[in-house]
């Protein structure tokens, strides 16, 4: 008997207008909006999502894009047919963070607060990505995956929705953000509000705020092999620095940091008793990097061990790479074969 073989078709990116999102902290975003991005098989399309067809949902990092895969792709070799996430075989779905500049709504777009400070939590990302799912018509999701800032909203995510998700994969993240990540994100800020364009037109204080950043997303043995201690790392900093401040803005850039700062699923959700954490009913694979100097691996022991304190299913495993918290959007064979472990995690 043969089988006709399943063709993915291309990705495609999009935008959807959804209900108004009243924030954790007050406030209220009017109009919202988020931008999407989908590629799964033929005939399979978010206007008209198959029944059947198993959802990976994909959560970027602080200043990630929806694009997960396809050329650019903050995933990109992990994506793709034939790869471990390959969209033959799930659809998957990427949704760019509320709050940040690819199109989702963020500060000074049309319908976000004015008048008042508004401070973003992971819990409003999450949420955000709850709307979308739900005018996508996705109701079970069988991965959720992120790392960093993406990480803690997967952990948002199935807190706010137990039933929604099959299986988690949190990479290099935390239940609640530590004084070590708030401290570095207070200085980040501080950077910020200096340049004379804050918030809106800020640019040399921008690109410094990111180098201080590319500084806490690295480790030292990593630089070492491609950069002397007196040539080449400054050019790479300013490099990179550069890069932000063209694809970016000071405002949206501190509203992810809020986020992140203000992620505690040690305490209950709006509403509700205990921990959020306990809420999770999802099997996690978590995931830390054995040189990440900003979410350590004693973050992630803590976390699984949270988890299995609640009764989840929990298996943990480790990056080993040279280049610290970044690895997780570098060690791609290392990778690989974590998504596809995950996939084969028994569901909730």
């Amino acid at each position: 008997m043969s089988v006709r073989a399943i063709n993915a078709a291309s990705p495609q990116s999009f935008i959807l207008t959804l209900p108004d999102l009243p924030l954790a902290r007050g406030g209220r975003v009017r109009r919202h909006r988020a931008a999407a991005w989908w590629w799964s098989r033929e005939g399979d399309t978010p206007a008209q999502p198959q029944p059947g067809v198993p959802t990976v949902l994909l959560v970027h990092a602080l200043t990630g894009s929806a694009q997960a895969g396809g050329k650019g792709g903050w995933w990109e070799p992990l994506i793709g047919p034939g790869r471990a996430l390959d969209p033959a075989k799930v659809r998957l779905v990427c949704f760019n963070n509320l709050g940040s500049f690819y199109g989702s709504s963020a500060p000074g777009m049309p319908g976000w607060p004015k008048g008042r400070a508004v401070t973003l939590t992971s819990i409003d990302l999450a949420r955000a990505i709850l709307l979308g799912l739900d005018a996508l018509g996705l109701k079970s999701v069988q991965l959720a995956a992120g790392g960093s800032l993406g990480g803690m909203v997967v952990l948002a995510l199935a807190a706010l929705a137990p039933k929604r998700f099959a299986r988690i994969m949190p990479v290099a993240t935390t239940a609640t953000a530590s004084a070590w990540i708030v401290g570095w994100n207070h200085v980040a800020r501080g950077i910020l509000r200096l340049d004379p364009g804050y918030p809106h037109h800020g640019a040399r204080g921008l690109e410094v705020a990111r180098q201080l950043a590319m500084l806490t997303y690295r480790a030292e043995p990593g630089l070492a092999t491609k950069h002397s201690a007196t040539r080449g790392i400054g050019s790479y900093l300013e490099h990179h620095g550069s890069k932000l401040h063209g694809r970016f803005t000071a405002a949206c850039y501190e509203s992810q940091l809020d986020a992140m700062d203000h992620h505690d699923l040690t305490r209950p959700l709006p509403g509700t008793r205990g921990p959020a954490l306990a809420r999770i009913q999802a099997p996690a694979l978590v995931v830390d990097v054995d040189t990440d100097q900003l979410f350590t691996p004693a973050q992630s022991t803590a976390l699984a061990a949270a988890l299995r304190a609640h009764g989840r299913t929990v298996q943990r495993a480790t990056l080993r790479s040279p280049h610290g918290h970044d690895a997780f959007l570098l060690e791609w064979e290392q990778l690989a074969r974590l998504v596809q472990r995950a996939l084969r995690l028994p569901p909730a």
